[in-house]
């Protein structure tokens, strides 16, 4: 069973465990998982589909947890366009409907340089909490780690139902956690680089000739 959105973690919850009567309760038991991954693993990249409307110059992403902004595109029959990021109030708009190609971050909307001419529909691009929904059906860490997003909800769903298998998945929850912890941790540092020219800041050059003692 593939595992690679917010509809198909639900099912393999319920397959998983065996309980179709469970299917109601999957969606509690993700957002109980993904606090647990709020607090322990940061940001996830996460995107989100959002529909337009013609004639409006606005998207709203209330729903979703946006803490970075990072790409907007929007797609016109079978090709995607990207839409250039600017700070609010530094790019100049228009009444005229059109193709959108600029937006920005406005509280918790989108606000584009123009006003739809066509029902566009808009991939979002974002970092922010774990918080899976129909509105952002899947993120980064859900693609790269199904498993370990999987344990985090069942490991509610045992609890909920009192299931004494909850040992192994928290043994399983603990091991996956740990391992993307640590793989996260080397990332950071292979990303760390040091210039050498900082190396010579605040000491002086020594030359052999001049400053060796006789």
């Amino acid at each position: 069973m593939s595992i690679s959105n917010y509809s198909e973690l639900k099912a393999a919850i319920s397959d998983w465990m065996a309980r179709s009567d469970l299917s109601g309760n999957a969606a509690d038991f993700i957002t109980l998982g993904e606090a647990r991954l709020n607090r322990l693993l940061g940001q996830v990249a996460t995107t989100a589909t959002l529909s337009g409307s013609i004639g409006a110059q606005t998207l709203s992403i209330a729903s979703l947890s946006v803490q970075e902004p990072q790409n907007l595109y929007y797609t016109q029959g079978e090709t995607e366009w990207f839409l250039v990021p600017r700070a609010l109030g530094t790019f100049s708009t228009t009444t005229i409907q059109g193709q959108p190609s600029m937006w920005a971050i406005e509280g918790s909307t989108i606000s584009l340089d123009r006003p739809m001419i066509e029902a566009y529909s808009f991939r979002f691009v974002y970092l922010g909490r774990f918080a899976l929904s129909d509105a952002a059906p899947t993120n980064e860490f859900l693609t790269n780690n199904p498993d370990l997003y999987l344990a985090a909800a069942i490991v509610w769903g045992c609890a909920y139902t009192k299931d004494a298998t909850i040992q192994a998945w928290k043994g399983m929850l603990d091991e996956f956690t740990a391992e993307v912890a640590n793989e996260n941790s080397r990332k950071k540092r292979s990303q760390l680089t040091v210039d050498p020219a900082l190396g010579l800041m605040g000491r002086a050059r020594w030359n052999v000739r001049t400053d060796s003692t006789p």
